[in-house]
């Protein structure tokens, strides 16, 4: 595999018409299900947080860490994702990773107390924390550029169809079986995963040249934990000014910059690698994977909260309703890559699928009823076909014009961005809603006036966007 690799830099031309094998496919496939379990995962529990109040008797504000505990051990461990792929392989760094969050899920199908609930979960964001990361190395190694949209248009399904998926599966295990199912159920499958996972990738080790920087490790992933707690306690409603909210957001930026003083003089041995943000495609690619944040919050959490709190829908009814825009994302996600292979212009796809988004969000910042008409759900639908549209090309220009060598150091570096930005974003946009509830208006309105704050961002991502390569990636 690492032959394969090697070849897909030597320069030459690469065939465009060159096909998917149905190894490549099923090795897809694999990391899809194994990200796609790990993401459902959260918006099931997201959905399951209200029955873990009245199972443990707990207060809103303790079972709020269920999933900043999750949220942090993944913070923590997602920095370490590009060294450890270079020096295990990121195939048995993956397979070591699902070990891990198979055993949180084992735990927290097992919890007794709130207590032992938020330290298991821990455990399973300690085995997310470099999955999403890994499998796009891991498509990368088994693809070359040559077929990299068609790859990565494959493993985006889990990240575009499972925000989707969750609320209907966790609506339905909440209601109908055992809150533990919620965890339970990611038992079999990833074990299944495990095991198709060491018969499908081949492993390959990188050259890793020097030791892991741990004072980086450490300034960059307490920092990033940091940075998301304070957000998460600012989206929980608390004052800028309280304690919980701006001490983590002060030691966060400290440690940040400390990281970032350290890391000049170490260039490619850091952590982070600063110096990828010389190259214009990367730079635009991880700044519109921060940005997307905050309108992807507005177009896959804030309407689903929006059927419930101004329909009245329950989160199992309000889940059905999404499963429009995941039949739209469907629909767009596979002829996507297509058209990046074939040497489609990325920057186009990626600004046509953002107007889509706005146009889908334009819909719901206009209507005055919160009832799935059939505009809301048209407008559900192409907000699914510009979500797939904007996802998959960013992940292709991300690797646009860096040597194999840096396809590590560059994943991890914009999957600490993506993290940022939805730690970020959420907090905005719950901040936001508070702000407008809080101010006389009724739900729907609040509503009505963040979704056009959604739209604004989404515009606002629009122009790292113009920045975006408009052809093939270069041979490295």
């Amino acid at each position: 595999m690492a032959e394969e690799v090697t070849t897909a830099g030597t320069g030459e031309a690469p065939a465009a018409a060159e096909g998917v094998s149905g190894s490549l496919i099923r090795s897809a496939l694999v990391l899809a299900l194994g990200a796609f379990v790990a993401l459902m995962d959260t918006t099931i529990v997201g959905v399951a947080l209200h029955t873990f109040t009245e199972q443990f008797h707990a207060d809103l504000a303790d079972v709020q860490w269920v999933s900043t505990a999750y949220l942090l051990a993944m913070a923590a461990l997602t920095p370490a994702t590009g060294w450890a792929a270079q020096r295990f392989g990121a195939a048995t760094t993956w397979t070591a990773s699902l070990c891990v969050f198979l055993l949180g899920s084992v735990l927290c199908g097992a919890a007794w107390s709130i207590g032992s609930l938020i330290a298991f979960r821990a455990i399973q964001g300690l085995g997310a924390g470099m999955l999403f990361p890994l499998m796009r190395i891991l498509v990368i190694e088994l693809a070359g550029p040559e077929r990299m949209g068609r790859m990565m248009s494959l493993i985006a399904i889990p990240i575009l169809v499972a925000p989707v998926a969750g609320p209907v599966i966790g609506g339905a295990v909440v209601e109908d079986l055992s809150w533990r199912w919620a965890f339970l159920l990611n038992v079999p499958v990833i074990g299944a995963v495990v095991a198709l996972s060491a018969i499908c990738l081949p492993n390959s080790k990188g050259q890793v040249t020097s030791r892991l920087d741990v004072f980086g490790l450490l300034t960059m992933s307490a920092g990033l934990a940091a940075v998301i707690l304070g957000f998460s306690k600012l989206s929980e409603g608390r004052a800028a000014t309280d304690p919980q909210v701006l001490l983590p957001l002060l030691a966060g930026v400290v440690l940040l910059a400390a990281h970032g003083v350290r890391a000049r003089g170490r260039r490619g041995a850091a952590v982070v690698d600063f110096g990828l943000f010389r190259d214009r495609p990367f730079t635009a690619s991880t700044t519109i994977a921060l940005l997307n944040n905050f309108g992807l919050y507005g177009a896959v959490v804030l309407v689903p909260m929006f059927f419930q709190q101004a329909g009245g829908k329950s989160p199992l009814a309000a889940g059905t309703i999404m499963v429009a825009q995941g039949v739209g994302a469907a629909v767009a996600v596979l002829l996507v890559g297509r058209l990046i292979d074939a040497k489609s212009n990325p920057r186009a796809l990626v600004l046509f699928g953002l107007l889509l988004v706005a146009a889908g969000l334009t819909a719901f910042a206009l209507t005055d009823s919160a009832s799935a008409g059939p505009v809301l759900l048209g407008a559900l639908f192409v907000q699914g076909i510009g979500l797939a549209l904007t996802a998959s090309p960013i992940m292709v220009t991300l690797y646009h014009s860096l040597p194999p060598a840096s396809v590590p150091a560059a994943t991890t570096a914009n999957a600490i961005s993506q993290q940022l930005g939805g730690a970020i974003g959420t907090a905005v946009i719950a901040l936001l809603l508070q702000h407008y509830l809080s101010s006389g208006n009724d739900v729907a309105s609040a509503f009505q006036a963040v979704f056009w704050w959604a739209l604004a961002f989404v515009v606002a991502t629009a122009l790292p966007a113009l920045f975006l390569p408009a052809g093939r990636p270069k041979a490295s």
